[in-house]
């Protein structure tokens, strides 16, 4: 199982309900691997057009939860977003089991996305060191998401680990 997503640079056109491509060799490529492609919002918008050039491809869709663009952007590309289901961690001691998780019980995406887009995002841009970037925004992201998905953690009894996922001992 895999994914694929960013900035493609490829034009994903809905015509009539089917989505296709401006560029054959793409369509060959996805066809081949069994990718499906997500997005059908455009991520790119400008006083002249618009264009879905940011995409998300999967070739299994049984852990995506949800795709979507937000409309909320530092540019004039609008982010994609993927949210998977993932494996629960499991910290297993003498005593109980221990499973950690990110709780979006209270979730509100509009708070989420205001907050992130007045916590500084702006500028990474100035920033010339590539990894200095995706530090500060690793750093900003992870602080805005822990106020409004906080990772918890529930002591559970008669776990069953092979529902579950990844084990940590």
């Amino acid at each position: 199982m895999y994914y694929i997503l960013g900035k493609i640079n490829i034009n994903f056109i809905i015509n009539d309900e089917v989505g296709s491509f401006n560029n054959l060799k793409w369509s060959v490529l996805v066809s081949k691997f069994d990718l499906r492609q997500f997005i059908t919002c455009p991520t790119r918008v400008n006083k002249n057009n618009f264009t879905i050039i940011d995409h998300i491809y999967a070739n299994n869709t049984v852990h995506i939860v949800k795709t979507f663009t937000s409309n909320s952007a530092i540019s004039d590309h609008f982010p994609v977003n993927l949210l998977l289901a993932t494996n629960i961690n499991i910290c297993k001691n003498s005593k109980h089991t221990v499973i950690k998780y990110r709780s979006f019980t209270n979730f509100d995406e509009k708070n989420f996305q205001c907050e992130l887009l007045c916590s500084g995002l702006g500028h990474i841009e100035s920033l010339t060191n590539p990894n200095d970037a995706l530090n500060m925004f690793y750093r900003i992201l992870n602080r805005v998401m822990s106020k409004h998905a906080p990772i918890k953690q529930q002591n559970v009894l008669n776990v069953n680990t092979s529902q579950i996922g990844s084990v940590v001992k």
